[in-house]
């Protein structure tokens, strides 16, 4: 288990970073919340539409108590990320295809799960279906989300951090068929974005075929951040790096060559999502996103990415 991982399961209850009087633990989501999450929630939870609001601000309440998360203050967890990448369609086709009963799909940092309902509620098996995080506590957040103990059980939920070589995620190595990297890789230095990368290949089955998709926060403009208190403790230097998409396509292949694997890369924005944030920033002006959004700027992209295994 890596340091950080096990700082971020040990944080105290009265620590800073658990505040709600943060900038990113934002007081309403309403404009965020899709007629798609809406009905993956009415559909799948069974939840009465007039619930379904104090439902997500209960859940946002004990996913925070699980760990503070900027990402579960804002409420990121209703989006439904999958589904906006480009190869949602061709991924969820392939693993509802005759004769894919055998396939596995991974959701890498799968904090709630909102993505891997979405593929079940649209038809996937869910024998298929898993989700891997670093922290246990969003299995139950998840299924108090969701409402799908009887149905999602703890097989599918793998505790691991993607540093270590022993624990239960490293003991699934060269198991999975297709990987889904769910907004994560972005909370590292650039040197630990590599060695995430490398580890994940080693996930997948060795062969041709086999297949890397994923979004993160990232940035036209790449370079490292110097992250301040409570992203990090007092006196701490602590960095993260934001990718553009040449970065990010440049750190696949070098993490696939270090561990003798053959892959084609394609990276790209979300310039949907880009154009959203302009035409908020236009309408309501730049201290609304900043209120709004814990990474803001003209310059912020989300970074599409896909790793195709070729030999």
């Amino acid at each position: 288990m890596s340091t950080e991982a096990e700082k971020w399961k040990l944080l105290p209850q009265d620590h800073i970073a658990r505040s709600s009087n943060l900038p990113w633990y934002t007081a309403g989501f309403e404009h965020k919340l899709t007629p798609s999450f809406r009905k993956l929630l009415e559909e799948w939870s069974d939840i009465a539409p007039e619930e379904v609001i104090p439902h997500i601000y209960q859940i946002r309440a004990e996913a925070w108590a699980v760990f503070p998360w900027p990402c579960i203050g804002e409420f990121w967890f209703i989006e439904q990320g999958l589904a906006r990448h480009p190869d949602y369609t061709r991924i969820q086709e392939r693993l509802k295809a005759p004769l894919a009963s055998e396939l596995k799909f991974l959701d890498l940092g799968t904090c709630l799960g909102q993505d891997i309902r979405t593929l079940a509620h649209d038809g996937v098996p869910l024998q298929s279906l898993y989700g891997a995080d670093v922290l246990p506590g969003f299995e139950a957040a998840g299924h108090a989300l969701f409402k799908d103990s009887d149905r999602f059980d703890s097989s599918h939920f793998i505790t691991g951090d993607i540093f270590s070589d022993n624990d239960d995620l490293a003991k699934t190595r060269g198991t999975w068929d297709i990987i889904h990297v769910a907004m994560f890789l972005h909370i590292f230095s650039r040197a630990d974005q590599e060695a995430a990368c490398r580890n994940i290949l080693k996930l997948l089955k060795a062969g041709p075929g086999f297949v890397i998709i994923g979004t993160q926060t990232g940035s036209m403009d790449a370079g490292e951040l110097v992250l301040k208190p409570p992203m990090c403790e007092p006196g701490e230097h602590k960095t993260i790096f934001r990718q553009s998409k040449e970065t990010m396509s440049e750190t696949w292949r070098r993490a696939a060559d270090e561990v003798n694997v053959h892959v084609q890369v394609w990276t790209g924005y979300d310039e949907d999502e880009a154009r959203h944030r302009a035409d908020s920033r236009a309408e309501k002006g730049e201290e609304w996103e900043r209120k709004e959004r814990f990474f803001v700027g003209e310059r912020e992209r989300r970074i599409f990415f896909h790793v195709d295994v070729v030999s």
